[in-house]
């Protein structure tokens, strides 16, 4: 028998059973991946191999193994992007462990030693190193032989979502969709404006959206959507289901007024976290980090190592997690009142006088650089009250010219002021202010009040007492005078961190600036063992070939279905965005747009209709919360949205109701270059395809390619008749008759032809050339080690990280504060303060048949929406639980094991799972983890060309408790939600329980 034309038969057959895949894949990646999911390592004295010792103290590498074998490239199971070393023999994928280069995947060892592999390390002498993976990056095998991917093109036959298709070739679904996108948007007419009367709608190119989820190759769709099609729609990710509030907040400390058109300014940077390494004290806010952080892999062992090294770490978080079992203490809070936590540690500071008063006091670069210091703040810098023209209170930083301040060529109009020895001075004309002003001064004639942003800052802190703190928060008394001793006590080296614990309620925002702001009273950025924002990487975009840059552009402008980034009450005619509130609420600071806001928009069609959605990566119905009744109920109704596209791998809960179903190669068929999230070491990851054929010769087969790309030629994944969503895309344009696409289409800055775009190896080449280009690193050798990094050692310089931020860091944010609410009719506060939980029109969320509060948190075993299919991760944890704390589920009467159900005043019905009773949660909590309680994703069968599809009932297994979730009082088909970030909430939704 032929037994490699049997496995190229029955790897991806659909009729395969789960027990016959397992007993399949199992033997395809060898015994012993299952094994280390549950075993120990054996010890470092074991692990020998060929001739040279293996040092890491994992599960060894055997002795089959050779440099041609291995195959590096970037993990998608999660977004921490770590990089693996994919082992491949005769073509098939075997095993997947951690990149030795990747900083994700090694760092130090417990001695404190550097053990990730120096760049120059040949891969000959790489086989023999292993980095660390964690359980889902190795079951990463069964994501690419998933016997239930989609194997071709699908038309839906039958209505939406009654799971009938037949298949289509390439050509054919590529032909009707653009015919179909062409008649709804008839190229004529694509420049005309959507409606006349309303210019600021923009084109109706804008009627076309393209929704990503998670996107890493969003170069490729900004390319063709947003430079080629030229919609303002071209990227509504995930983001604000995951973290957009935590981004604003921090590009909003961040604030630069010069890097936008608008009044908004740009942030510098998006994200700060813990040098863990070098710290000795940190508080984690709502932060997971031995089982969801971010790089999960990296920050885990981390903060072992920190432990070791004497650190002592903090948890404030309602659920008892892992990263609490290890901690030194954890202090269980009531969900949503991280700000007052963080703002009764603030006040005690203060009131001790334990903040740095140097740092604080310089005004700008020249004052922070002679005192040794990367950054400074606006501490300083004064801040007027005023009244608008309707009669409503504000506050915005005063500038020298309206404060008369004139030397020169010195002091510029727009410059800052601060007082300075009671003289009023322009921020750049000196380098210490002072510190806690109020003043009143003429300004323009008029008398205002002016207060320096310190003392803006001091005053929220101070407008609550520590008691009153405390009772907030549910924390025994002491706690926070306890908390804010000990984090003064470790100089630059203590930090207060967060993730989504602290920002997925309706007061995210401010919960977010007062905990990031204990970090700026000690002025801890850029310091070992401080705040860092990441050391970054090469640039992949620009360099040889300007990815970007597309001749025939045709612009693209507008307002956003989502009303992300635009301002309300702008309109030139005045006839539509007055008003308040609005008819759906505005977010001109969502930077990183509204998921949750995408489709009761269309159902709404509101500020515009769409007709064409193209999504990728996505499951909106199932991730976002209260959204699956709006979605079913818009997708039904094909007026409110007549083509809908999916590019999926699998048939999950958006491609179940699509037009078309366009099968996607998974992560390791590929090309990209994901980023290394927040780490100190600068790095450049390249993903490439680990399995599939090259010119028809497999990767990884005797006599075939190994770790090379041969570029120039045709790829094809392991599932011939799927592509990648780059191929796809490029198919889509070229039908579209886009440009960008084809011959001479890649262009360098000057607009020159430098290259072809005809498929994903083209885009690999460009990525490749700017790589080389930037790094100075050949291909052969970025291929060849899975990207570029810097080396081990390269973290720090003196006290300092080497990788700096080193810019201003602002306590007032000046932009909210000029800002009115689209729905309240009302300005932000530019400081951060403790806000209860509200409806978007400032209601009190309040269900009191409903006592109990629901949180959701992320399982080690599994990321995002998709790993449901993968029967390892689901072995070890077959299903989820409604978690209850023994005090209340004694007062209901319910054990472990019972059946209940758990409803909320948005869904009176509920849904039922297992109770599961735990002293792990505040009284009054009720946990239930994600990634689970799926309705799609082959938990059911489908009818494809008339035939039923095999399925597997246990990837639907568990609940997920997104639809139960609390929807808004004044919008009531979307959820609640953060109104500046923009941040959809998940835990603000009251329940109530019964036993089932």
């Amino acid at each position: 028998m032929n037994m490699k034309k049997e496995r190229e038969d029955n790897l991806l057959n659909s009729s395969v059973n789960r027990r016959t895949f397992i007993k399949v894949s199992g033997a395809l990646a060898s015994a012993t991946v299952a094994n280390q999911v549950f075993s120990k390592s054996r010890a470092k004295a074991e692990c020998v191999n060929i001739n040279q010792p293996f040092e890491t103290g994992e599960n060894c590498p055997d002795d089959l193994e050779t440099a041609d074998d291995i195959i590096y490239s970037v993990c998608q199971m999660c977004h921490s992007r770590c990089g693996i070393r994919a082992k491949v023999k005769e073509g098939v994928l075997v095993k997947i462990d951690g990149n030795p280069y990747h900083p994700n995947n090694r760092d130090v060892d417990e001695n404190n030693n550097p053990d990730r592999l120096p760049y120059n390390t040949s891969t000959d002498n790489a086989v023999n190193h292993l980095g660390r993976v964690c359980l889902k990056g190795q079951a990463g095998i069964q994501t690419v032989y998933d016997p239930f991917r989609i194997q071709k093109p699908l038309r839906r036959v039958g209505p939406r979502n009654s799971g009938q298709w037949e298949t289509i070739s390439w050509e054919q679904a590529f032909s009707e969709i653009a015919g179909r996108i062409n008649e709804l948007i008839p190229p004529e007419e694509r420049d005309d404006p959507i409606d006349q009367t309303i210019p600021e709608l923009g084109k109706k190119r804008n009627q076309l959206a393209f929704s990503p989820g998670r996107s890493v190759e969003k170069e490729m769709s900004e390319r063709i959507w947003k430079h080629g099609w030229g919609t303002i729609n071209y990227g509504l990710s995930h983001t604000s289901v995951c973290e957009s509030t935590r981004h604003v907040a921090n590009e909003l400390i961040t604030w630069d007024p010069n890097g936008s058109k608008n009044s908004m300014g740009a942030g510098r940077t998006e994200g700060w976290q813990a040098d863990i390494l070098g710290a000795e004290y940190i508080i984690y806010f709502g932060s997971n980090a031995l089982e969801a952080g971010f790089p999960m892999v990296g920050m885990a062992r981390n903060l072992m190592q920190f432990k070791r090294n004497g650190g002592k770490y903090v948890v404030v978080d309602p659920r008892y997690n892992n990263t609490a079992a290890k901690a030194d203490q954890w202090v269980p809070i009531k969900p949503g009142t991280d700000a007052a936590l963080a703002m009764g540690i603030m006040r005690s500071i203060i009131d001790l006088q334990r903040y740095d008063i140097l740092y604080l006091k310089n005004t700008n670069s020249d004052a922070a650089a002679e005192d040794g210091i990367p950054t400074w703040t606006d501490s300083t810098y004064l801040v007027g009250y005023f009244t608008d023209d309707n009669g409503k209170p504000f506050q915005r930083y005063i500038n020298a010219k309206e404060a008369g301040i004139s030397n020169g060529t010195t002091v510029l109009d727009n410059d800052y002021v601060v007082w300075s020895e009671g003289i009023l001075r322009g921020f750049n004309d000196i380098k210490h202010g002072e510190l806690d002003v109020e003043d009143t001064m003429s300004l323009d004639g008029v008398e205002v009040v002016v207060k320096s942003a310190f003392r803006l800052l001091k005053e929220s802190a101070m407008s609550k007492g520590i008691s009153e703190y405390e009772s907030i928060c549910g924390v025994q008394p002491g706690t926070i005078s306890n908390l804010a001793m000990e984090f003064v006590s470790h100089g630059k080296k203590a930090v207060a961190m967060t993730y989504r614990g602290p920002i997925k309620h309706t007061n995210g925002l401010y919960n977010q600036l007062a905990i990031q702001h204990l970090n700026t009273l000690i002025g801890n950025y850029d310091f070992k063992g401080g705040c860092t924002a990441g050391a970054g990487g090469w640039s992949h975009k620009s360099g040889v070939v300007n990815l970007s840059k597309v001749a025939g552009d045709p612009g693209h402008e507008g307002i956003r279905i989502d009303r992300a980034k635009t301002f309300y009450n702008q309109s030139e005619t005045g006839n539509l965005f007055t008003g308040y509130p609005a008819a759906r609420p505005w977010f001109p600071f969502g930077t990183h747009g509204n998921y949750q806001e995408v489709i009761p928009s269309i159902q709404d069609q509101y500020p515009y209709a769409i007709k064409v959605l193209i999504t990728y990566w996505n499951a909106m119905p199932y991730s976002v919360p209260a959204l699956r009744k709006v979605w079913e109920e818009t997708m039904a109704d094909e007026t409110k949205l007549p083509l809908l596209v999916s590019i999926s791998p699998v048939m999950g809960e958006v491609a179940a109701w699509a037009d078309y179903v366009l099968p996607d190669s998974t992560y390791l068929e590929k090309f990209s270059v994901p980023g290394i999230p927040w780490r100190v070491n600068k790095g450049t990851s390249f993903q490439r395809p680990v399995v599939g054929k090259f010119d028809g010769s497999p990767i990884g087969d005797s006599g075939g390619i190994g770790n090379t790309i041969p570029l120039g030629s045709d790829y094809t994944p392991v599932l011939p008749e799927t592509k990648s969503v780059l191929d796809i895309q490029i198919g889509l344009a070229k039908e579209l008759g886009l440009p960008g696409v084809g011959a001479d289409a890649l262009l360098n800055d000057n607009g020159d032809p430098v290259g072809n775009l005809n498929n994903s190896l083209d885009w690999a080449k460009a990525l490749l050339q700017n790589m080389e280009f930037n790094t100075g690193v050949s291909t052969e050798e970025i291929i060849s080690k899975g990207g570029v990094f810097d080396n081990p050692g390269d973290e720090y310089t003196g006290d300092k990280l080497t990788y700096q931020y080193g810019n201003i860091i602002r306590t007032f944010n000046d932009p909210i504060a000029r800002t009115i609410d689209s729905v309240k009719g009302v300005y932000y506060s530019g400081v951060p303060q403790y806000l209860p939980i509200t409806h978007s029109n400032g209601n009190a969320v309040s269900d009191p048949n409903y006592p109990y509060n629901l949180i959701t948190y992320k399982t080690v075993h599994h990321g995002q929406a998709r790993t449901n299919v993968n029967p390892w991760l689901m072995l070890m944890a077959p299903e989820n639980f409604v978690e209850i704390n023994a005090e209340d589920a004694d007062a209901l009467g319910i054990e472990t094991g019972d059946m209940v159900n758990v409803s909320s005043a948005s869904n009176p019905n509920g849904i039922e799972g297992k109770a599961k009773v735990t002293q792990g949660l505040m009284p009054g909590v009720v946990g239930i983890s994600h990634h689970y309680g799926h309705w799609e994703q082959s938990s059911r069968s489908m009818v494809i060309d008339g035939e039923p599809t095999g399925h597997d009932p246990s990837r639907g297994a568990g609940i997920q408790p997104t639809q139960i979730m609390r929807t808004d009082n004044q919008y009531p088909n979307v959820s609640l939600q953060e109104p500046i970030g923009a941040s959809c909430s998940f835990f603000n939704t009251s329940v109530t329980i019964i036993k089932v």
